[in-house]
């Protein structure tokens, strides 16, 4: 029973104990949490399970002994940010559609770098590094894009068949631009965070974006 007394005079008051699972739960969010702090601190190659228990506050080993290796944890984190951003994504596009539903999506990623910088700094390192080391992680990152991609073109097409948008745009060829542009400035954020204004770049891009789709200019 775990008790807590917080003044003279009062009665204890009874904590339910945690079960298994959510014992397990919370040492995976610390872990999770550690991990990325280390990838910021010190880059994927530098990070290792022992730090990540013993930063989480846990044993050196428990790490090793939940995911076995540093790939497989890295693909838990993976696992994790994608169940936060697609939860963020549907609160901020919602019901729109079209372009409404493209401005949305940017408002997310904007929402997400500002509010969720770290976890954002960590994934994007993390992705970065694994084109050349970690293949479990490359592999879903492009299963990321092809998601990414396929949300854009279905949105771009229903603005096509709203005839919002002008003749002659391709959803296939907008929706690699629109995910290169998102990924090109975060890389150059994560170069260099003071010379990168992320709410002046994404109006920017937005206004002008949605000009050049636009089937009448405004």
């Amino acid at each position: 029973m775990n008790v807590n007394i917080s003044h003279p005079g009062e009665l204890p008051v009874e904590r339910p104990r945690l079960t298994q699972g959510e014992r397990t739960a919370l040492s995976d969010a610390r872990m999770f949490e550690a991990a990325m702090h280390l990838i910021v601190e010190n880059g994927t190659h530098n990070t290792t399970l022992k730090e990540v228990g013993e930063r989480a506050g846990y044993s050196r080993g428990l790490a090793s002994n939940r995911f076995g290796s540093k790939e497989t944890l890295f693909g838990f984190l993976v696992r994790d940010f994608n169940e936060t951003w697609a939860a963020e994504l549907r609160r901020f596009v919602g019901k729109n559609t079209g372009l409404a539903a493209i401005e949305g999506a940017l408002d997310a990623v904007e929402f997400f770098l500002l509010n969720r910088t770290k976890q954002m700094q960590a994934m994007y390192i993390l992705w970065f590094e694994s084109i050349s080391s970690y293949p479990l992680v490359r592999r879903r990152l492009a299963a990321n894009h092809i998601a990414y991609r396929k949300d854009t073109v279905r949105w771009l097409a229903q603005a096509i068949a709203d005839s919002e948008v002008r003749p002659g745009v391709d959803p296939e060829c907008f929706a690699i631009e629109f995910s290169a542009f998102i990924f090109g400035l975060v890389y150059q954020w994560l170069a260099n965070p003071s010379a990168i204004n992320l709410h002046t770049l994404i109006q920017h891009y937005r206004e002008n974006t949605i000009r050049m789709l636009r089937k009448t200019a405004i």
